[in-house]
């Protein structure tokens, strides 16, 4: 491989890493929401979740906000993610990504009445 190639490849990869679909958490009046963004081959291209198309600002580069109790009700994949779909609406060729989603984002919240420690 020549040194030209790798230098090509080697401006290629953070270009694509700065493109990945990204979730976090936004204040949204006085609660939280979730927002996801991301790039799109086209502006006219879904963004999916589940089966359930998001409402998206932009055109190729794009956003959603949700409220969290709206995003608690989506289905989470291993590890903490979501997957996100992007659906081609005139072929129907769907690409879908890995959203990481925030620690502690889409958790419920527990009340303890109280909190036992004590020493071994």
């Amino acid at each position: 491989m020549s040194l030209g190639s790798v230098c090509a490849l080697t401006m290629i990869a953070p270009a694509q890493a700065e493109r990945q679909t990204r979730a976090r958490l936004v204040s949204c009046g006085e609660n939280s929401c979730l927002r996801l963004s991301g790039y799109r081959a086209r502006a006219d291209m879904v963004v999916r979740i589940g089966e359930h198309d998001l409402a998206v600002e932009g055109d190729r580069a794009w956003q959603a906000t949700v409220p969290l109790n709206v995003a608690r009700a989506w289905p989470i994949a291993r590890n903490y993610a979501l997957r996100v779909t992007l659906v081609d609406p005139d072929e129907g060729a769907e690409r879908v990504e890995t959203v990481m989603l925030p620690p502690g984002s889409l958790g419920s919240r527990t009340e303890i009445a109280s909190l036992i420690i004590s020493a071994r």
